[in-house]
């Protein structure tokens, strides 16, 4: 068990290290975007944005909302009244793994078995929970740009769920309430 709960947290790990490099080059990629649609805009030449002359505001929103995701995530988790703290700094890896005892993993109730669980793989369902917002933020993108046939909802879905993941560990004795 402990290999298990050693390689999720890796998996975080790696995660939480991916999210702020695409974060920072996707919202400069997409900061320039919009600058250079906004430059055809003014200049008259809009060729490829006569038909969503929306798209250089759509990507300048985007590109706000990548380079400031950490306060992004900090505040949709603070609305879940979770008490974590998302950054992208240096210390953002800081994270210490919990130490995992085999016999007290399993607790007197199933209920309280799966809550363990969830509080021993916390770190991967945080980064997992983010890396869902940032391809939610990027979907809704794409379907502003017409590159996906569905509407903004499926993406707006993802991004709901993602901080349901993020916070699971306040979210799980909600449910697991229901069942004692």
């Amino acid at each position: 068990m402990r290999g298990f709960v050693n390689f999720a947290d890796d998996v975080g790990s790696a995660i939480s290290v991916i999210i702020p490099a695409l974060c920072y080059l996707l919202g400069w990629s997409f900061m320039i975007g919009a600058g250079w649609g906004f430059w055809h805009l003014s200049s008259g030449r809009h060729s490829r944005l006569a038909a969503r002359p929306w798209m250089p505001f759509v990507s300048l929103f985007i590109a706000a909302a990548l380079l400031s995701f950490d306060r992004m995530l900090n505040l949709g988790e603070a609305t879940l009244g979770s008490a974590q703290q998302a950054s992208m700094a240096s210390g953002m890896t800081s994270y210490t793994p919990p130490t995992v005892n085999p016999s007290g993993l399993v607790g007197t109730s199933p209920e309280q078995t799966i809550l363990n669980v969830i509080n021993v793989f916390e770190y991967f369902f945080v980064s997992y929970g983010a890396l869902i917002v940032l391809a939610g933020i990027l979907g809704l993108h794409q379907v502003s740009e017409g590159k996906r046939r569905h509407g903004p909802l499926l993406p707006t879905i993802m991004i709901v769920f993602g901080f349901g993941v993020m916070n699971i560990d306040t979210i799980a004795p909600f449910v697991m309430s229901y069942f004692t």
